[in-house]
């Protein structure tokens, strides 16, 4: 279970509170093993969601005799915190709160505190390109920005992009507008989404990915996030000659894979034993 793995919390930015991540230890002395780097969802915005819900997963990877074959290819695994947009639920008052407490990130923030996170782990912990990059929802969206624009970072072998949001203009005209909330607040206006989102974005994803591969995958019974969504990145990635995994048999609504953990420690594990 996670709590018997040497864990530490470490600050990756000075900025905020939230630019840290946790790293919990399996086997570090090998260095051809992967490294597992999760990128929370929430709309960019939640939170009640950070990388401590990454736990359950690592909880299932490490007590299930099934994975225990996963378990011996991993390095160790981690889970990343951004800035985090505001959120109209959950109001701060800018006066009496703390700017390392505040939330009123907008793009580029929280891609960039990914492209920090991960430059700060490349030192620390030497992993280059071996990690397996795991995004949901809203981190599904910012892993493969990630690889569109990597700043000099090193990109992983292998990214899982899970209930991924990858087309903003498109989820929010079939959810009928309803999304336009959370993505101006992300974002800005409608008119900057598309040169930012995965599939409309104009990145040459066949040399982005070069090297890489990439699974996409989603429950039927995801009630957030619709099927399009991953129908038309694949069909993105495939134009740019790309050849993603496409995966839609996970089980459970849109969050239950990380708050149980079952269904995103399966993908992980299918993923680590054909490494």
């Amino acid at each position: 279970m996670a709590e018997k793995l040497q864990y530490a919390v470490h600050q990756y930015g000075s900025q905020h509170e939230l630019q840290r991540l946790g790293v919990w230890e399996v086997d570090t002395k090998d260095t051809t093993k992967p490294w597992v780097v999760y990128i929370h969802g929430g709309a960019w915005r939640d939170p009640r969601i950070l990388l401590e819900t990454f736990v359950p997963t690592i909880d299932e990877l490490s007590r299930q005799d099934k994975y225990a074959g996963a378990m011996r290819r991993v390095a160790g695994f981690v889970s990343l915190d951004y800035r985090l947009s505001p959120h109209p639920d959950l109001p701060q008052d800018p006066a009496v709160t703390s700017p390392r407490q505040f939330r009123n990130a907008q793009h580029p923030d929280h891609l960039d505190d990914v492209r920090q996170a991960m430059a700060f782990l490349q030192t620390r912990y030497s992993m280059g390109r071996r990690y397996v990059l795991v995004g949901h929802s809203a981190g599904a969206c910012l892993a493969l920005q990630l690889t569109a624009s990597p700043g000099g970072v090193a990109l992983p072998q292998a990214i899982i992009g899970v209930s991924g949001i990858y087309d903003l203009t498109g989820i929010n005209e079939r959810s009928g507008g309803s999304y336009g909330g959370f993505l101006t607040g992300a974002f800005g206006d409608a008119s900057t989404w598309d040169p930012v989102a995965p599939r409309t974005c104009s990145a040459d994803f066949a040399v982005a990915l070069a090297g890489c591969s990439v699974l996409l995958a989603r429950s039927q019974d995801d009630e957030l996030v619709d099927e399009p969504e991953i129908d038309n990145m694949a069909e993105r990635l495939r134009a740019d000659y790309c050849s993603p995994s496409v995966w839609k048999d996970l089980r459970g609504p849109h969050d239950s894979c990380w708050e149980e953990g079952k269904e995103l420690a399966r993908l992980i594990a299918r993923l680590l034993d054909g490494w």
